[in-house]
This record gives C-alpha cells, structure tokens and sequence, in this order.
C-alpha cells in the first residue's frame, strides 16, 4: 500500500510535465539517441508482448473471464487428489503516455471454487504498476510493483515476461510447487538512470520482495521468506549496437522458518548486442560473495561464480524470450538461499489476427546453501512445460485453452516428497473492452 501512495504522489506531480525529448523508453539505436537500461541490469524483464500489443497506449482496458480447470493431484499426496475447479475473474487496467511519462496499472480479483473440496475456495487478488518518469532529458526514474495472493500452482509462472539470473529486482518464481495453499507475494524495485555522456549511462536501484504460505497447517521442509536488495552498474554505448558495462548488486535473504540469513554481494560485468531495436542478446559473468549465518549453524562464507545470457526477440507475430542463469539466489519457498542453475524459453506465435499460441517453460536445478534441522538431502529439482491456444471470437470474446505441468524432486521437503508430479488443464471464456483515454 505504501508503495502505491507513493506511485499516486508521483503521477500528480509528473502529470502536468512537458519535456522536448522523444519520450520515455526510447529503443536502443545510434550515438544521437538516449540509452537504456540493457536487459542485464533493467529491472523491466523482457515481455512477450507482440510489437503491436506493446505500441498501444493510452487506454482504458476491463473485462472478466471465466475459467474451469482441472488438476490431477492438488494436494502432492499419495494417493494423489484431483478436482475440477472454477474460476470468475474481473480486471480493470489502464496505460498512460506522456512526452515525460509512462503509467500502466492492473488489478484483477478473483474467486475460485472447487468441486470436491469446497473448504479450499478462496479469493484471489493480483495488483501490479509499471511507473517511468523522466526527471530531465537525461535522468529517468523506474518504479514498479506487483502483489499476488493466488494459488500455490498457478503462481508458479507467470506469462508475459522472462526473467534472467542477473536481474533480481524481478519477483523470484517460486523453486517448488507447494500443496494447494494460498500464497501472499509481493515485490517492488526501483531504479534511477543517469545518461551523463553520449555513451555512458549510470543507474542505482533497490528491490524488496515477500513470499508467505496462508494456509493453517505448516508444509513440511518449507518457509516464508524476505529479500531486500540494492544495486548499481555504469554502461558504455560502442556505436549503435554495442553495451559494455559492470554491474554490482547487494542482496539479503532471510528464509522465516529456519532463521538463515545469507547476504550476497554480487560484481559482473555484461555485454548486450542490439540486433534491432526489439531484438537483443546479452552475457554476463564474474563473482558473488556469500555470507550465511542461523539456525545455530557455524556461518557460511565463501566465493561462488556466476553467469548467464539471454535472447530476446519481439516481432509482429512472433516474440521469443530465453535466459540462462547460474547464481545464488533466494529460495523460492525452501529454507534458505540456493546456488540455482535455470533456464527458461517463453514463445508466442501468431497464426492468424485471430488465433495465438504460446509455449512456457523452466528448469531449475537448486542446492540449498546451509542445511537446516539435520536435512541430508539439499539438492533438487523443478521442471514447469506449458502451452496454450487463444481465440478470439469477434473484437470482445475469447476462448482460450491450456495445460501445464510440474515434475519435482525436493527430497528434504516433506510438503512434497510422497507424490510431487502435476499436471492442469482448463478452458476460459473472456470479454474484453479497451476504451481510448482522452479523445
């Protein structure tokens, strides 16, 4: 809440602004342009919208779906449970652009129903804010934040963006796939950019990021836990395609339950090739020092490497995301931070104006830091495949159907350890509207 007073203040205060420069978000391009943030250290993440679906702003967006789904083993018990479940869900979003500005907010409730299990129902509420504003011709702030209280497994992913290793202001998605629960996340971040050259660029940013279970029972080998983060980089433009720069990041991670505490500092060096202004390739690579400390445990400290890359390509009917990562990160729902090795691909194709597919997935190999409470077993793993199909029917109905899978393996979580594979279908049906804001 506090965070979104403070992105209320801020619109008020930018909205009657006028600035003579092209605008926010300017692309990538020649020495006569202004520079971003690079997919490295931008705190944006790369979206899979189509080059037509991120042009549109300035509009007033609402509707509500309904969706039935149904899922094959929600509790990851042995013998395992299934139910079919229903879910009704509103949202109002609206996106701003102004010469100085840009504002996108959404909110959606929801209200899901099982059929088997009706003690299980729960409301559902996802908010989230996207807020750029350029303080002068060459200083640009970034804020944004995203509150989720949904279901266990379908927060596992998130469509729309794929993180990389190296950007943490990003909401962590979640290492294991929990029991039907309700979970409470949130994550803000924060980032000041400095074009002070031609070429040169400098920025320092913060994130925050929470992860509670609600459920009444406690899961076995899982924990609440917090991330608090700063973080700064300097990056230099070599012609029109070229970014070279070094970054530094600060991390503390603390897992509720068990009381570890790990403090990461992070330094990396990047370099990202613009092969068009929606298309990118980056790299980056160096060291994280890791100090961890509770549970009565002697403290942990050490040297670790890390690296990574992704691609990023977003066309009018085809956008494509795929990052790999090696680092120290949070936990993700187990008890305490992990060196995490990741790969994710994320792929929207358009067939037709009117029919979309998309194809989701990630692995994540996991080795927590310290173990906790006489744990033997530290290693795991989680695999998430997905794939859809949208349809639209006219310019405010559409259908859409979908399936995805989990396969795990958390030997110490006792939340999971009988039976810990899922798999989801459903169906929804949406209207739509858009409305122009201002003419």
């Amino acid at each position: 809440m506090t965070r979104t007073l403070i992105l209320s203040f801020l619109l008020l205060v930018a909205w009657p602004a006028r600035s003579q420069t092209s605008g926010v978000g300017v692309p990538a391009g020649g020495n006569d342009q202004a520079m971003i943030a690079p997919p490295p250290v931008s705190i944006t993440g790369d979206s899979v919208a189509f080059t037509s679906e991120s042009q549109r702003s300035n509009y007033l967006r609402g509707g509500i779906s309904v969706e039935g789904s149904y899922s094959d083993n929600i509790f990851t018990s042995s013998p395992a449970e299934g139910d079919a479940s229903y879910t009704i869900t509103p949202d109002i979003a609206f996106d701003m652009a102004r010469s100085r500005l840009r504002w996108d907010l959404r909110y959606s409730p929801g209200f899901t129903f099982y059929q088997r299990f009706s003690s299980e129902d729960q409301v559902n509420h996802d908010f989230s804010t996207n807020f750029q504003y350029e303080l002068s011709p060459h200083v640009t702030l970034s804020l944004q934040d995203v509150l989720a209280k949904t279901p266990s497994f379908s927060s596992f992913l998130q469509p729309g963006t794929v993180g990389d290793g190296l950007n943490l202001g990003q909401a962590p998605s979640f290492l294991v796939v929990p029991p039907l629960v309700s979970t409470l996340s949130n994550s803000g971040s924060g980032q000041i950019t400095y074009q002070f050259a031609p070429n040169a660029m400098m920025g320092v940013g913060g994130d925050s990021y929470e992860l509670y279970f609600l459920g009444n029972s406690p899961l076995p080998g899982l924990s609440d836990s917090s991330v608090r983060g700063a973080q700064a980089f300097y990056s230099y433009r070599l012609g029109a395609k070229h970014y070279f720069g070094v970054h530094y990041n600060f991390e503390d991670m603390l897992a509720h339950s068990s009381g570890l505490e790990t403090q990461v500092q992070s330094q990396t060096a990047f370099y990202t090739l613009y092969l068009g202004a929606r298309t990118s390739f980056s790299l980056f690579g160096g060291a994280q020092y890791a100090d961890t400390e509770g549970f009565g445990l002697p403290a942990l400290i050490g040297w670790s490497p890390t690296e990574g890359g992704e691609f990023h390509l977003q066309g009018i009917n085809n956008s494509l995301a795929i990052s790999i990562s090696r680092s120290i990160s949070t936990g993700g729902g187990l008890q305490g931070a992990v060196k995490s090795s990741t790969g994710n691909i994320s792929f929207r194709h358009q067939f037709t104006p009117h029919l979309t597919g998309s194809l989701q997935s990630t692995y994540s190999l996991n080795n927590v830091l310290q173990p906790a409470g006489g744990q033997i077993e530290t290693r795991g793993h989680t695999l998430y495949l997905g794939g859809s199909l949208q349809r639209l029917i006219g310019p405010h109905f559409g259908v859409e159907l979908g399936y995805n899978r989990v396969n795990q393996h958390y030997g110490s979580v006792g939340a999971i350890s009988n039976n810990p594979n899922a798999d989801r279908g459903w169906i929804s049906i949406s209207y739509q509207f858009a409305r122009p804001l201002g003419r």
